[in-house]
């Protein structure tokens, strides 16, 4: 096991004011990628960094986080099926105020006064729709941050993939389940991720991004974080599919 104690010490605080040098403000609506281990040892683990998250975005922002399961749930149920995106996203989206779509594989959470108007519908739309609620992160204009994570967790890019109904997505084939509020379970469906290698994951998109001056870096203890705007993940990754997807052999896995 890992002894994260042994490790530079950070404060909730001091990750409210790393955020504020990267550039979010009291207002912002913020879609969060994470890792608990990246930044060191927090005093407070993964619910010092929810607060230090809601403080950066103060009363008047929301703070969006994935919660995914990836499939792993036969059954989904919003108010129980954990979360494999990490600590600070379980810790995030079991608090009272949360919002969580209901989405058998790919719900999201959030706090916030934009949470319920980012979260609700999840279900009858593609995993990735334009109004998703990633999708409506972006046309809100949203953040995403990249706590001590890179490109490659950045989900926001599927987006654009399905906006241009890319070959190697099947959309609304992988069946699962979810279990309603008041207990009806029913089939639901999900995204059939691909066979093999994408060509616009994950290296094109960040150099197309580096290249337009549209991410921010910076250092939070021990964690390198990046800052960018969630349209222009969606935008930028929509530019590739027209370039890189002709001619790609890569499909839909068969399960």
């Amino acid at each position: 096991m890992n002894d994260y104690s042994s490790r530079p010490a950070i404060t909730g605080a001091e990750i409210t004011a790393g955020l504020r040098r990267l550039g979010l403000r009291p207002g912002d609506l913020v879609h969060v990628h994470s890792s608990l281990s990246s930044l060191g040892y927090v005093i407070g683990g993964a619910e010092a960094v929810v607060d230090a998250l809601l403080a950066g975005v103060g009363p008047e922002g929301t703070v969006m986080v994935p919660t995914f399961n990836h499939g792993r749930a036969e059954i989904f149920d919003v108010r129980s099926t954990p979360s494999v995106s990490g600590a600070i996203t379980e810790a995030l989206w079991r608090r009272p105020q949360a919002r969580r779509s209901v989405h058998p594989t790919h719900p999201l959470a959030a706090i916030g006064p934009l949470a319920r108007q980012l979260t609700q519908g999840h279900l009858e739309l593609r995993t990735f729709d334009a109004d998703s609620p990633l999708g409506r992160c972006g046309r809100l204009g949203g953040w995403v941050l990249l706590l001590g994570v890179g490109m490659n967790v950045n989900t926001s890019a599927h987006v654009g993939e399905t906006i241009a109904e890319v070959p190697c997505l099947g959309f609304r084939q992988f069946e699962r389940k979810v279990r309603r509020p008041d207990g009806r379970v029913e089939t639901a469906w999900s995204v059939l991720w691909r066979d093999g290698p994408c060509r616009i994951e994950w290296q094109p998109l960040e150099r197309l991004m580096r290249k337009r001056g549209l991410i921010t870096d910076g250092r939070i203890g021990q964690a390198e974080v990046h800052l960018m705007k969630c349209r222009d993940v969606i935008a930028c990754t929509l530019e590739l599919t027209k370039t890189l997807c002709p001619g790609c052999p890569t499909r839909p896995a068969r399960r």
